[in-house]
């Protein structure tokens, strides 16, 4: 059903959002029962609410710690983030433990809804629990009352961060970055179990630098299965093997490789939760490819240094002395990556 009539306090509307089609009803207890049904949620899995402007926040939580304030440069926006909940809340909205989510989404239409109703609306993903989540609008197979009209977002989940414990705690995967995230608060976050983190490494042909890079990691990483891996160029095809002096040098260091190059393309950049480039022009290439991505960005000779950027030299066409001292930066640079990787996981 559509149209302009006044809401039903009850009705469920499928509205859009920043992100993904959303489905939802205004906050109460009959509401959050009736959106369980429809969309088979489980009720370990509480529902977030969505508000319209970030002065009601305090409406809903019973503390705003300090590091809210220096992430509230993301919203409105594709971040949810996770307080201890005032048990006014109904539950289903409120956990188990006594916490809420709550965003505030960069979509006037939505936001204008939820002040027209003067209260939140309880949401989640227009999709049943654990299915294919749709990008559109007209994608969305759940039943409806009200559908808001609207295009689709970045197709991408929000990213969900709960703040409600001494250090934050990364809950899903979505379109604000780990890297954005620890940028802005200027302290590392924790990433709970099952929640893979991605890496990128890319150099010009991938068959250097970036393969040495990405198998060394993998070597240091066999007891950690939640982090994944990946390698591409920004100048290669696709199927060639890595260079005589790579395959050597990681073979000096019993590193196994069966690697095969590819061109580095959008999707992967989307992939990735850290992008490592050897060099000021991977950079640009990359920044220029995907702006959305840019602040995934990072040399991989300074990640967690804080000195002028520092390139890793191109050892193709050069001898197995030049090889073996590339791979001693890289070396370097990944033990500070693995360290930093095991932090995450320790919760």
């Amino acid at each position: 059903m559509t149209g302009n009539k006044r809401l039903g306090k009850e009705e469920v509307i499928v509205f859009p959002t920043d992100t993904v089609p959303g489905i939802g009803c205004f906050l109460s207890t009959e509401c959050v029962e009736k959106l369980r049904r429809l969309t088979k949620r489980p009720k370990n899995k509480p529902f977030a609410i969505l508000l319209s402007d970030e002065k009601d926040i305090e409406k809903w939580v019973l503390l705003i710690p300090p590091c809210y304030h220096k992430l509230s440069g993301f919203l409105p926006g594709p971040l949810t983030l996770i307080f201890k909940g005032k048990n006014t809340l109904p539950q289903g909205v409120l956990s188990k433990n006594g916490t809420v989510g709550i965003r505030i989404p960069n979509c006037e239409s939505v936001r204008d809804l939820i002040r027209d109703a003067g209260m939140p609306l309880i949401a989640t993903s227009a999709n049943p629990s654990g299915k294919g989540i749709p990008h559109e609008i007209d994608e969305v197979k759940l039943e409806y009352d009200r559908l808001i009209a609207g295009s689709g977002g970045s197709g991408r989940s929000s990213t969900v961060l709960d703040i409600s414990g001494k250090q934050p705690v990364l809950l899903r995967n979505g379109e604000i970055s780990i890297i954005e995230i620890e940028k802005a608060i200027k302290e590392e976050i924790l990433v709970t179990k099952g929640i893979p983190i991605h890496i990128l490494y890319v150099c010009s042909a991938n068959i250097c630098r970036s393969p040495m890079a990405e198998e060394h990691l993998k070597s240091l990483m066999k007891d950690l299965s939640n982090v994944e891996t990946r390698s591409a160029g920004t100048i290669a095809i696709y199927g060639i093997s890595p260079s005589i002096g790579a395959t050597k040098t990681m073979e000096e260091c019993n590193i196994e490789t069966h690697h095969l190059s590819i061109p580095v393309a959008k999707p992967v950049l989307m992939w990735a939760d850290f992008i490592f480039v050897m060099e000021e022009k991977h950079k640009d290439y990359l920044t220029d490819l995907s702006p959305e991505n840019k602040e995934k960005i990072v040399f991989l000779r300074n990640f967690k240094d804080n000195s002028r950027p520092r390139e890793i030299e191109d050892p193709i066409g050069k001898g197995i002395e030049t090889y073996r001292m590339v791979f001693s930066e890289i070396e370097r640079a990944n033990k500070r990556i693995a360290a930093y990787l095991k932090r995450k996981f320790q919760y």
